[in-house]
């Protein structure tokens, strides 16, 4: 979660405020893809501007500083770069610690990450909004300290023409005309006393100017939280405004329009009301119609249960005589071949006896020729015309008379089942035309 004061801002709009406060350096690809000497360059622009102190100068102040008093910086180039970077970020922590970021680190010059640099210039853009639309609230304050500044630059003027004066003095080993030790002593000791009252004067404008300082900052606090109070003052002056330009005629009007709009309102819930109690009934009527319905459909379904077991019966009965007249035929056909099985086997007897008759008989065939044909004329005369008359009569009377008979039983429940599924069919149609006809008369006592 960001805990910042300010907003962060995207690319987009990030690039564009800084582009309109003179940064040209600021790109959406540099800032999404920062380098360490771009931020670099970028940091010192930003300072520059709204500091007005150039960091290459300070550096190139404290190079200069630093140089008479340590060999070591004036020729190892990595201990002067390190002190460039350390007295950098010096700089740049002071700067954006100032704008409401106070964990800007080393890392932020050496290898810069897109969302931290992102914040940072996003607190810069906050900055210089703010300062832009607050400068004209601290254009007294700029001339005061211009005027401060001012008288400050020409004490420092003076120590400096003082101390040249003192230094040429120093200087001369000889006397000049006209001038004793005495008056040299003398015009020391003035210039000394002028040194140490000017001196009080630099401490002096050292302490108003930190009072100076500490007040700017508790003003531009206070010139803040008045400016937040001054922004909320006017948006309740903007509300109160809209209400004291409010026409009362018009406002009773719309209370009228509303008060009218209400009992309508009201008047179509009785409406609505009425309609779900009449609505409501129809829905109670509507389901005890629905469960006569369902106990009508429930009688009817159990009669033509019914009507389908007694046709169910019917067919079984029919499935019945159907196999009772297989039986039959199989019956009637299984005693005439039993019949003739039991002549065949009759007739086989008297062809054995005879080959008996013929082998024990060799000898005595001439005999017995006569004998045999008599046998064979007996046999032809009495026996088939026998059986003969034995396969009629088993056709004609037992076998005729009983597939009559079936024949007869089958057509009359043919007939039978004809009549019942007429009568039932005939009962369906009307049950089906009473059912519709009462479910017409319900709709219609709906309706």
């Amino acid at each position: 979660m960001n805990k910042d004061v300010f907003p962060l801002l995207d690319l987009q709009e990030l690039v564009v405020c800084l582009q309109s406060c003179d940064f040209a350096l600021a790109s959406e690809e540099n800032i999404s893809r920062p380098t360490s000497q771009y931020v670099i360059t970028l940091y010192k622009q930003i300072i520059d501007s709204f500091t007005g102190v150039a960091p290459d100068t300070l550096i190139s102040d404290g190079d200069a500083a630093t140089r008479p008093t340590s060999d070591v910086g004036g020729e190892n180039p990595v201990y002067k770069e390190t002190l460039r970077m350390l007295t950098l970020n010096k700089i740049c922590f002071k700067f954006f610690q100032d704008i409401g970021v106070s964990d800007f680190n080393m890392m932020d010059l050496y290898k810069p990450d897109a969302l931290r640099t992102q914040r940072f210039l996003s607190a810069v853009v906050n900055y210089a909004r703010f300062r832009e639309e607050r400068m004209a609230d601290c254009d007294q304050f700029m001339s005061q300290t211009e005027s401060l500044l001012n008288q400050l630059r020409e004490k420092f003027d003076d120590y400096n023409f003082l101390q040249q004066q003192v230094a040429k003095h120093y200087e001369v080993t000889d006397l000049a005309e006209g001038e004793s030790l005495a008056s040299l002593e003398a015009n020391n000791r003035n210039l000394e006393n002028q040194l140490k009252k000017l001196t009080q004067v630099q401490e002096a404008f050292t302490i108003d100017y930190n009072n100076y300082k500490s007040s700017k900052q508790k003003l531009m606090s206070q010139l803040e939280n008045l400016g937040f109070e001054l922004i909320e003052l006017e948006s309740q002056r903007d509300k109160l405004h809209r209400y004291s330009e409010t026409d009362l005629s018009s406002l009773q009007e719309s209370i009228n329009e509303f008060t009218q709009m209400l009992h309508e309102q009201q008047n179509n819930l009785a409406r609505m009301q009425s309609q779900y109690k009449a609505l409501s009934k129809s829905t109670e009527t509507f389901h005890a119609i629905t469960l006569e319905l369902y106990e009508l459909l429930r009688i009817i379904s159990t009669d033509l249960q019914e009507s389908h077991l007694r046709e169910i019966g019917l067919l079984e009965l029919k499935q019945q005589l159907t196999k009772s007249e297989a039986k039959m035929n199989n019956l009637l056909t299984s005693g005439v071949m039993m019949k003739l099985s039991s002549l065949q086997s009759q007739l086989a007897m008297q062809k054995q006896r005879l080959r008996e008759l013929e082998e024990t008989t060799k000898r005595k065939q001439d005999e017995n020729t006569l004998a045999l044909q008599n046998l064979q004329r007996e046999f032809a005369e009495e026996v088939m015309p026998e059986v003969q008359e034995i396969d009629e009569h088993v056709e004609k009377e037992l076998v005729g008379k009983v597939i009559n008979s079936l024949e007869k039983d089958m057509q009359a429940l043919r007939d039978d089942f004809k009549k019942d599924s007429d009568a039932i069919d005939l009962e369906y149609s009307l049950l089906a035309s009473h059912i519709k006809n009462y479910i017409q008369q319900m709709l219609e006592k709906i309706s």
